[in-house]
C-alpha cells in the first residue's frame, strides 16, 4: 500500500525520519531520538511535541509526532484506542466515532470532529500489528470523507513499572479551501494533543478499576 510505504519512510519507530528527497524542502532536519530534558518532561506529565509539514505530489500534509507518559499498562491505552465508543473521550475535539466494520484486527471507524462550523467527517482504517504494540491508520477514500488524505499511528512501549509510552505519528491533509486557510495551525496543535488527551482519559480508569 503506498499510503503505509510512505508511512515507513517518513515515520520511524520512536523517531521521524526525514521526508523523502523528493518531497522534503532542503533544509528539513531529522527529527532525533528523545533527549534527557524531553524525558524529564515527559515524566513530568508534559506532553512532548514535534510539529511537521511537507507536501507530497499535489498534497500539502500537516501533522508531526507527539509522546506522552501514561500511567497505565500498554494493554489499557491499546483497549481505549480500539474502542470506538472511547474514542471521542480519548482523542481531541471528536463528536462522534461510529464503528462501521470490524474484521479480526482491522476495524473501519467513522469520525466526527471539530467545532462547529467546521465538522469533518471521515472514515478510517485501524489495524492492530500482530506484534500487540502499535495501531496503524489510514483514510478509507470509499466512503464520505471531508479530509482529503490522513494516514499515521499510534504506539505503546512499557515506560517504566505499570507506565506506557504513548506515541502519535500523523500526517493530514485537509484538502484545499477556506479551513485550510484558516485552521491549519489550530488542527495542528490539536492533533499533536492527542496523546495528553489519551492520558486524561485512560489514567482515572485505571483508577477505577483498582477499587
Amino acid at each position: 500500500m503506498a499510503r503505509i510505504g510512505l508511512l515507513a519512510l517518513f515515520f520511524g519507530a520512536l523517531l521521524v525520519a526525514p521526508v523523502p528527497a523528493a518531497a522534503a524542502p532542503p533544509a528539513r532536519r531529522v527529527v532525533k531520538a528523545l533527549d534527557a530534558g524531553e524525558r524529564q518532561a515527559l515524566l513530568g506529565g508534559a506532553t512532548v511535541s514535534r510539529p511537521v509539514r511537507f507536501e507530497r505530489g499535489d498534497g500539502s500534509y500537516i501533522g508531526g509526532v507527539a509522546y506522552q507518559v501514561v500511567n497505565a499498562t500498554p494493554a489499557k491505552v491499546l483497549s481505549a484506542l480500539s474502542d470506538a465508543e472511547a474514542l471521542t473521550r480519548a482523542l481531541p475535539r471528536t463528536e462522534r466515532a461510529t464503528l462501521v466494520s470490524r474484521d479480526g484486527r482491522r476495524a473501519r471507524i467513522e469520525l466526527v470532529q471539530g467545532k462547529a462550523p467546521f465538522l469533518a467527517t471521515y472514515t478510517v482504517e485501524l489495524e492492530q500489528a500482530a506484534s500487540g504494540d502499535r495501531i496503524r491508520f489510514w483514510l478509507d477514500p470509499t466512503r464520505p470523507h471531508d479530509v482529503k488524505d490522513v494516514w499515521g499511528y499510534f504506539r505503546v512501549k512499557p515506560f517504566g513499572k505499570d507506565k506506557t509510552l504513548v506515541t502519535l505519528a500523523v500526517a493530514l491533509d485537509m484538502g484545499p479551501g477556506l479551513a485550510r486557510l484558516l485552521l491549519s495551525d489550530r488542527v495542528e496543535r490539536l492533533i499533536l494533543r492527542a496523546p495528553g488527551k489519551i492520558r486524561e482519559y485512560v489514567e482515572p480508569l485505571r483508577l477505577t478499576s483498582a477499587h
